[in-house]
Parts: structure tokens; sequence; C-alpha cells
């Protein structure tokens, strides 16, 4: 039951979030996007290529957690049933990064970005009428997001090879990274470009771009919708220094709403809390990642009246505001083999901030949440001293055993005879329905007149 009300909730909230985006005629999606945030960049000194950068942003709260539910529906299959109604069958999200060297105003070497960075004729990211790319190989156009994180990290101005990527291709209008510098930014020898950051500056920015597929009477269309670009962060001459993260920069998380999920770890119980990350940790977390480092939360558990904390495992730990499940099954012991039903748990969690060269830097630990736990301590593997008997079940026993269980979703109580989520589907036909007739309705009135 409590997996079917999860997915009532994901239904409404995706409709409520997502659904006004296709409602409105037009080629637009009628929402503004915020930009992406808490930009940072740092020279990766030679390691993967002489030029390479690492370039880390965060992403807005209420945006993750729309991302985080569009991946659930996706990953249940029911992504396109939710989305029907509004003619949709996807909705995705790219980033776009921008760069400049020295004077982010020059004709050459000033941003990058171009029209056909908004795909305005419809044949994809940075390609004009004819399909031809219009972009450079250091140009990021068309990037996917790494994961649902929080901060998200991306290795940028690579080396490029003596080829179309740094010499470009005239026929199709394609340039190539050399076209984008002036001469006497750069050397090139080595099937390498070397530029010298102790002279010059990179410049980097970077926005969202929004996908809805569509599909209607002309067929499969796509829709993009553009974020602002974000703050500019640079490296290089005029480019403040990076300050490494220090004891007493962070705050204590802020954890609530610690409850016992559903969900099973080893056959054991999975605990679930909400962390909230404020913005001035994800910009934390981006300058660190940019450097080479990052920021995570641990999670400690004990049983109440005990004096030890126990670190937990199997729980999570990529900052991110939203759940955080936390499995009990390392609570268990010498001490604790076996925790009875209802005991009272508490947890409590801190972030660690690790850095290149430099030791670990703690927050102080959140406030204590208490629970009190189902059952922990089963054998996921249980070895009985004796095997016990099988008992006979009577053939009207099996079928009426068979009849009770739900054969689609295996746990809903079928009402009216049918699965929970057929009746769903079954609402959702029945709107569409209803809307076609109306609309149709009003047309017909409309040709009368």
């Amino acid at each position: 039951m409590k997996k079917m009300v999860t997915w009532i909730l994901v239904c409404i909230l995706l409709m409520g979030c997502i659904g006004t985006a296709f409602a409105a005629d037009g080629d637009e999606l009628p929402f503004e996007p915020k930009a992406p945030q808490n930009v940072s960049v740092n020279w990766m000194e030679g390691n993967d290529s002489p030029t390479s950068m690492s370039f880390s942003f965060s992403i807005d709260p209420e945006l993750s957690k729309l991302l985080n539910l569009l991946d659930q529906a996706r990953d249940s299959g029911m992504l396109e049933t939710m989305l029907a109604p509004y003619g949709a069958t996807d909705v995705y999200v790219n980033i776009q990064i921008d760069w400049a060297l020295d004077d982010v105003n020059d004709p050459v070497s000033g941003w990058h970005y171009t029209k056909y960075w908004d795909d305005p004729y419809g044949t994809g990211f940075g390609k004009d009428e004819n399909g031809h790319y219009r972009c450079s190989e250091w140009d990021a156009v068309e990037w996917g997001l790494n994961s649902l994180d929080t901060v998200q990290t991306y290795w940028i101005m690579r080396g490029v090879p003596n080829d179309d990527r740094w010499n470009g291709n005239p026929e199709e209008n394609t340039p190539g990274v050399k076209d984008q510098l002036r001469p006497d930014q750069y050397e090139y020898h080595d099937d390498n470009v070397y530029i010298d950051f102790t002279k010059h500056t990179a410049y980097f920015r970077v926005r969202f771009a929004f996908t809805g597929v569509l599909e209607g009477d002309d067929g499969v269309k796509t829709v993009n919708k553009f974020s602002e670009w974000s703050e500019t962060c640079g490296y290089g001459k005029d480019a403040a220094a990076y300050t490494p993260i220090k004891a007493g920069d962070i705050a204590a998380p802020e954890v609530t709403d610690l409850h016992m999920t559903d969900k099973e770890f080893n056959d054991n119980p999975i605990v679930a809390f909400t962390l909230t990350v404020p913005d001035a940790l994800s910009k934390m977390a981006a300058d660190a990642a940019a450097h080479g480092g990052r920021i995570v939360i641990d999670t400690e558990a004990r049983v109440k009246g005990d004096t030890e904390w126990v670190v937990m495992g199997n729980t999570d730990w990529e900052i991110k505001t939203g759940e955080m499940e936390c499995a009990l099954v390392t609570l268990i012991s010498e001490n604790h083999p076996k925790i009875a039903k209802d005991t009272p748990i508490e947890i409590r969690c801190r972030y660690r901030c690790s850095q290149t060269e430099l030791d670990d830097v703690f927050s102080d630990y959140s406030k204590v949440l208490t629970f009190e736990t189902s059952e922990i301590g089963n054998d996921p593997m249980p070895t009985p001293t004796e095997v016990p008997p099988t008992p006979t079940v009577a053939p009207e026993a099996k079928e009426d055993a068979k009849k009770d269980k739900c054969p689609i979703c295996g746990f809903c109580p079928q009402p009216l005879g049918l699965c929970i989520f057929i009746w769903i589907a079954i609402i959702i036909v029945v709107v569409v329905v209803v809307i076609i007739v109306v609309k149709k309705s009003k047309g017909d009135e409309n040709n009368q007149k």
C-alpha cells in the first residue's frame, strides 16, 4: 500500500510540475528555469591535457527534486503515461558550457555562443539548416547531466589533435578551436595546444537546455527552453585564487523527517530522512569538486542508551536536497546480534570535506533524530537446525491464496476486481477522451457558426 501511495504522489507532483509546461500552444515551454548556480573552475595542471579544466556547478534544489521525480517515473515505465494528457512523451535536460579567453567581448576569443546553440532549425543543438555543425570541440552545446546529484563536474577545454577539431572544416563552416583563439594566446606543438595561464585567463559560464518531446497532429517535434546563463567563473592571470575550505566553514547538516521505509537491504530495514542543502554548502561543494575534492555526508547511528556511535554503511552519501536512505544492517554487532522491534534508535549526520593534499574537514553534527525500528538482525541466508515439515495445502486453499493476491502488482486490494494501476490508467484515458470530445464539440460549433 505504501508503494501505491508513493506512486500516486509522484503522479500528482509530475502533473503539477511538468504538466503546465506543455499546456500552452506555441513553440516555447511556458516556464522560466533557474540558471545553474555556484560555478567554479580549476586548471588540472597538465593532467589529461595541457589545457584541461575541471568545471563544476550546482543545481537548484527545486529542479533537483523535479529531475529525481522524472527519473523515478522513467525507471518505472510510467513517464509516457503521466505525460500523455499533455501531448508529451518525454522531457529531459542538457547543459551548455560557453568559454572565452582574456576578453569575453573579443570577436575572436570572446564568448563563443551563437544562434546555432539554440537549435533554431530543429536539426540539433549547434547545427545549421543543413545539419552542419557550427561549433568547435571546446563549445559544449549538448552535454547531459552526469547524475542527479546537487553538484555536477565536467572536464572542459581538453586537448585537440591536429585534425578538423583543431583546424575546422571550411566546407561545412565548422570552426576549429584554432579559429576561436588569437595567435598570441597559444602555442601548438606535439599534437597539443598550450596556453600560459600566468599570462592569460579563461572564463566560463553554463546554462540549462530543457527539451520537451511532443506528439500532435503534425507528428513528433521537440520544443526547447533555455535558462539564463550562470555567473562567470575563471582561471588564470586575472582570476581570483581559490581558498581551501577550513574547519568552521561548513555548517552542520539540516536533517528532518526521520522515518521507516518499506524497503529492505539484506532482509533488514531501511530508514530515510530529508536533507536540506543550503546555497552556501552547494557553493563550497562546487568549489571543492572543481579543485579535485568533494563534500559528502556521513551518517552515524546507535541504539539509544549506547555510548558509541556506528558509522553506517550502505547509506546515501552524495549531498542533495531530498530524501536520503540509510540501511540499518550495520547496527548488528556482538553487543546487538538482534535488535527488537520498537527499540529506540538515534541517528546523526555531519559533512566531510576532502581536499587534495589536505586533511579532511568536518562540520559539526546535526541534531540527533530518534525513531523506533522494526526488527534488525534478520539473517539473509538462515540455516535452520532442522528442516521443518512441509504442510499439505488443499487445492481449494491454494486457489483462494492466488485469488487474494493481485496478479499484476502483487500487493493492492484489487478494488472491484481490478488492479489499482489499471484503474489509474482508465481514469487517465477517460480524462483524455473527455478533453478530445469537448475540443471537437467546440470545433463543430465554431464551424456551424
